[in-house]
């Protein structure tokens, strides 16, 4: 299952990088959304939720992109190595950074994702299942 795993969370970063952070079809309805250690933290469950705290926090960016560049297979977790761009909406700061995403599944769908401004935080979630 976990090569499909893998499949699945590349489909999610394919739809992310045109823009579209929209697709819930892959999340478990109660899925734990957590942006970790963003510089902007927060914490939802359920699809909608998560829908809403995205937009709040994409909202602070203008040109937010995020590419990814690696997809390292966990099991039941996949770990996602990316680079993000934006700029601050209010301040106009250009921000660079690479960062990990670590998504959980359970019978072909996420149950968790977590969002790690830390990469080194992520590699440690995806191997111990935090």
């Amino acid at each position: 299952m976990s090569s499909e795993n893998v499949e699945v969370a590349r489909r999610i970063y394919e739809e992310w990088s045109r823009g579209d952070f929209s697709n819930g079809e892959y999340y478990a309805e109660d899925v734990d959304f957590d942006m970790v250690d963003w510089p902007a933290p927060a914490r939802s469950r359920g699809v909608a939720a998560m829908a809403e705290t995205w937009i709040t926090s994409l909202g602070a960016w203008k040109d937010f992109r995020s590419m990814a560049t690696e997809f390292v297979d966990r099991g039941s977790r996949v770990l996602v190595l990316n680079h993000i761009e934006a700029r601050g909406r209010e301040s106009g700061v250009a921000v660079s950074a690479e960062v990990g995403t670590v998504f959980t599944f359970e019978d072909g769908k996420v149950v968790r994702l977590a969002l790690h401004w830390d990469v080194d935080a992520a590699r440690r979630a995806a191997e111990a299942g935090v």
